[in-house]
């Protein structure tokens, strides 16, 4: 069987996906506190991260400003995801 590629769409979700887990390592931070210090439901951040598509802006931020993601790190992810 041949290898499929993925698509584009889901290239720009791992792409965010992973910056958000790539910042919790560096922080050290559980799901369950940065769901806390944002004020995004643990449920539903656990789905956002596993479906970065379902992010607000507004969201996004919160946790990128939570995880303390440098504005250099947000331009490449914000090339890379959109």
């Amino acid at each position: 069987m041949p290898r499929l590629t993925i698509s584009r769409s889901e290239e720009q979700n791992r792409v965010i996906r992973g910056g958000i887990r790539n910042a919790q390592a560096l922080q050290d931070m559980s799901i369950g506190k940065l769901s806390k210090l944002t004020g995004i439901p643990e449920k539903t951040l656990y789905a956002k991260v596993r479906d970065p598509a379902t992010f607000t802006i507004r969201e996004l931020r919160d946790v990128y400003r939570v995880l303390k993601v440098p504005d250099a790190e947000k331009e490449r992810l914000a090339r890379e995801g959109m």
